[in-house]
C-alpha cells in the first residue's frame, strides 16, 4: 500500500508514489477556475509535470509552489504539507474580495502605468458589454471620459465657431468634427509614443495605485513565496523544485545517476519572443539562443528582492565556447545607460537559479494589456564583424500557445497528464444554476470529443458583431490551431476536461463581479471531481466485458459503441496511447526501411557514412568517432533496421485504426 504524507496539523494529501501531470490553458480571468480545481486533485495526486500559458502559468506556478511546501513534510521540521494548497483554496474569495473600496481584487491587480492610464480607462469602461453596438458606444463614452481635454477643446471651438459665425449649424458641425480629431489624436499619441515606450504595454504588473494595494507581479510574488512556504528574499527557483524531495519512487527503479538526473518537479511555461517570430519554454536552456538583460530595464518589472538576487546570480558576458569566432567581443556587451553610467549587459542566471516568477510575467504577458519584458539577445543575421546585442520582447505565451498539451508527452505515460480547457458555452448556454454539470465536458467513450470546435460568429444578431467575430476568428485559429488539431487526438481527448464559459465569464472581464468568480471557481472544482472519479474513483474490477461485433470507424466517431465498463480512465488512457504509438510507427516503418537500404544508386549507404565518420569529422560532432562510438552507431542502426521490418510485416495484422490518425514527427524543442 502506498505511504500517505501527513503535514504538521495532520491533513493527508496524496499517496506519495502517485503522480499526475496538470496543464492549463491561458485566459486571463478565466483562471480563477483552476485553484479550487488543483485543491481537488492534490487530495489524490502529487504533481510530477506542471504547465501553463498566460493565465495558466500563473496557477501553474502557485501549483508548482504548494507541491515543493508539500514535498518538503517530513524532511523539513514544522512544514505543513497542505498549506500552500490551503492557499490556493481561499484564492477565489481572496480575489472576489472588494474589502470597501467598490472593486474586486481581481480589478485592482491590474494598474495601469501613468503612459497607458487613460487607455486602460476606455478598456475598463467597455467590459461586461452586452452587445457590439453598446460596446462601442462604452468606448466613445470611456473616450470622452479619458480625453477630457479633447472634448473641451472641441467645445471651446465649437464656442468660437459661434461667435465667429452667428451660427448655431456652424457650432455643431465644428463640434461634430474636432471632437473625434481631438481625442483621436489624444489616443494616436498614447499608442504610439506611450504604449511604445512602456514596452508596449498598459501596465508593467508593479503598483503604480498603492491605495488599492499590490499589482499583480508584486501580489504574485507573495502568493508563491507563502505556498512554498519561503521568505521573502528567497525566491523560489526551479533549481528549488527540481530538488524537492519525493521523487523519484522505488517502483520506477532509477540507477543512482538517473535519479540525480530527474527533476522531481518539473514547472515548464511558454512565452512569445515577438522579436524571434517564435515561442520559448521556460525554463530557458537553449546553449544556442543565450539571452541577456540590462539591470535597470528588468528591475521595472520584478519586485526588489527578486531583482537583487536575478542580478546576483546573473552571469558575466563571454564568447560561447562553441561558438567563438561568431560571437561578438567581450566589449560589445558594453553601454551607456540614460543615466550616462558606463555598463554591462548581463547574461540570464543559470536555468536552476531562474526565478520562477518571471517565468510567469513573461508567460502572462497579454499583449497591449501587458508591456512585453525586454531581454537582449545576439543578432547573428549581421555579418560576424557587425553583430552586437539587440533587444527582444516577450509577450504572452499564449500568442504561440495557449493550451500546451504536448508540454509533457513521451511515447507511452508513466502517469496521467491533465488538461483543463477553457472554452465558450453554446450561444444562449445558461450555467445550471444548482450544479453547473452543463458547463464540464470530459469525454466518457472513445467516440467522444472527436468534433471540431466551432467560431460562431454567423449566429450573431448584428452585421457588426459578424465582422467583429469573423476578425477574431481569423487570430484565433492562427493563435490556436494547433492546439485545437491536437484536442481531437486519442489519448488526449479523454484526459482533457473542457470548462465552458459564457459571455460575462472570464477572459477580458476584469471587473468580474463577486458571484462570477465564485461561480467559475466552483466550476473548476466540479471540472477536477470529474477527473478524479474518472481515473481514480472504484471501477467495477469484476464487470465481465462485453462481447461485440468489430465496429466500423463510422461508429467509433459517433459514439455508437463503447468500451466495456471494466476500463477505467487510465487503463483507457493507457491502451489508447499504445495503439497510438503503434500506429504512428508503423506508418512511418515502410519510409524508414526505405531510406536504410543500401541499394539506393543515388545516395551513399549508411554504413559507408559510418565508416567515413571514423576518419572524419561529422556533421555535428566535436570530433571522429572511435571504435566504441562507432561500435554504438552501427548496432543502433541495426535496431532501426530490424524494427521497421517487424513492423512492416506485423502491423498489418494487427487492427488498429486510431481516429484520427496520429502522425509522429520531429521537431526541434523550444
Amino acid at each position: 500500500m502506498s505511504e500517505h504524507a501527513v503535514g504538521a496539523e495532520g491533513n493527508v494529501g496524496a499517496p506519495t508514489d502517485r503522480f499526475c501531470d496538470l496543464v492549463m490553458k491561458g485566459g486571463i480571468t478565466s483562471g480563477v477556475v483552476y485553484p479550487p480545481a488543483i485543491c481537488a486533485l492534490a487530495q489524490h495526486y502529487r504533481f510530477k509535470n506542471i504547465g501553463g500559458t498566460s493565465a495558466g502559468a500563473i496557477a501553474a506556478v502557485v501549483t508548482a509552489a504548494a507541491e515543493f511546501r508539500r514535498r518538503r513534510a517530513g524532511v523539513v521540521a514544522g512544514v505543513d504539507a497542505m498549506a500552500g494548497f490551503e492557499i490556493l483554496a481561499r484564492l477565489p474569495a481572496m480575489l472576489a474580495d472588494k474589502e470597501g473600496t467598490g472593486k474586486t481584487k481581481l480589478l485592482r491587480l491590474f494598474q495601469p502605468d501613468s503612459a497607458g492610464r487613460r487607455l486602460f480607462g476606455i478598456l475598463v469602461s467597455s467590459l461586461n458589454a452586452t452587445s457590439t453596438l453598446r460596446r462601442i458606444l462604452k468606448i466613445v463614452l470611456g473616450s470622452l471620459r479619458s480625453y477630457w481635454w479633447g472634448s473641451l477643446l472641441a467645445l471651446v471651438l465649437a464656442c468660437l465657431a459661434y461667435l465667429g459665425s452667428g451660427s448655431w449649424l456652424a457650432a455643431i458641425l465644428t463640434l461634430i468634427l474636432s471632437v473625434p480629431l481631438s481625442v483621436g489624436i489624444g489616443i494616436y499619441v498614447d499608442f504610439t509614443r506611450g504604449i511604445v515606450g512602456n514596452s508596449y504595454g498598459l501596465c508593467k504588473g508593479m503598483t503604480t495605485a498603492p491605495r488599492d494595494g499590490p499589482a499583480l507581479t508584486q501580489w504574485l510574488h507573495k502568493l508563491i513565496q507563502d505556498a512554498a512556504g519561503l521568505p521573502m528574499g528567497e525566491p523560489l527557483t526551479f533549481g528549488h523544485l527540481w530538488t524537492a524531495p519525493g521523487f523519484p519512487p522505488k517502483w520506477l527503479e532509477l540507477s543512482e545517476e538517473q535519479s540525480k538526473a530527474v527533476r522531481s518537479i518539473d514547472l515548464q511555461m511558454f512565452t512569445t519572443n515577438v522579436t524571434h517570430g517564435r515561442p520559448y519554454a521556460l525554463p530557458h536552456i537553449e546553449a544556442t539562443a543565450r539571452l541577456f538583460f540590462r539591470v535597470e530595464e528588468l528591475e521595472q518589472y520584478l519586485p526588489k528582492e527578486v531583482a537583487e538576487w536575478f542580478v546576483a546570480h546573473a552571469l558575466e558576458y563571454t564568447e560561447a565556447r562553441r561558438s567563438r569566432e561568431s560571437d561578438p567581443p567581450v566589449v560589445a556587451a558594453e553601454y551607456v545607460s540614460e543615466s550616462g553610467e558606463k555598463k554591462k549587459l548581463l547574461e540570464i542566471p543559470e536555468a536552476k537559479d531562474f526565478p520562477v516568477l518571471l517565468a510567469a510575467r513573461m508567460s502572462l504577458s497579454f499583449p497591449v494589456l501587458f508591456s512585453a519584458v525586454p531581454l537582449w539577445a545576439i543578432d547573428y543575421e549581421h555579418l560576424r564583424a557587425e553583430r552586437t546585442f539587440r533587444r527582444c520582447h516577450f509577450s504572452d505565451g499564449g500568442i504561440s500557445s495557449n493550451f500546451p498539451m504536448h508540454l509533457f508527452d513521451g511515447l507511452l505515460p508513466s502517469w496521467p497528464t491533465f488538461g483543463m480547457q477553457l472554452e465558450p458555452a453554446l450561444p444562449g448556454f445558461k450555467p445550471d444554476p444548482t450544479t453547473q454539470d452543463n458547463m464540464i465536458f470530459l469525454p466518457h467513450a472513445y467516440g467522444q470529443g472527436i468534433g471540431d470546435r466551432w467560431n460562431r460568429f454567423e449566429e450573431k444578431a448584428s452585421p457588426a458583431g459578424k465582422m467583429g467575430g469573423f476578425l477574431g476568428s481569423i487570430v484565433g485559429t492562427m493563435q490556436n490551431w494547433n492546439d485545437n488539431v491536437l484536442a481531437r487526438m486519442p489519448g488526449v481527448r479523454d484526459r482533457v476536461v473542457r470548462v465552458r464559459l459564457v459571455d460575462d465569464e472570464g477572459g477580458m472581464n476584469l471587473n468580474m463581479d463577486e458571484q462570477f468568480i465564485l461561480r467559475l471557481a466552483d466550476r473548476g472544482k466540479l471540472a477536477a471531481e470529474r477527473l478524479i472519479q474518472r481515473f481514480v474513483g472504484p471501477g467495477p474490477a469484476n464487470a465481465p466485458a462485453a462481447v461485440v461485433a468489430r465496429p466500423t470507424p463510422a461508429e467509433l466517431v459517433m459514439g455508437k459503441v463503447a468500451a466495456s465498463r471494466s476500463w477505467q480512465g487510465w487503463d483507457f488512457q493507457r491502451f489508447v496511447r499504445l495503439d497510438v504509438l503503434l500506429r504512428t510507427f508503423a506508418d512511418k516503418a515502410v519510409g524508414l526501411r526505405r531510406a536504410l537500404t543500401a541499394k539506393n544508386p543515388h545516395a551513399r549507404a549508411y554504413a559507408e557514412l559510418t565508416a567515413r565518420a571514423r576518419r572524419e569529422i561529422a556533421p555535428g560532432h566535436q570530433g571522429v568517432l572511435d571504435g566504441g562510438e562507432l561500435a554504438a552507431l552501427d548496432g543502433l542502426v541495426k535496431e532501426l533496421e530490424h524494427a521497421a521490418s517487424v513492423f512492416e510485416v506485423g502491423a498489418p495484422a494487427y487492427p488498429n485504426e486510431p481516429i484520427p490518425n496520429p502522425d509522429l514527427r520531429v521537431r526541434p524543442s523550444l
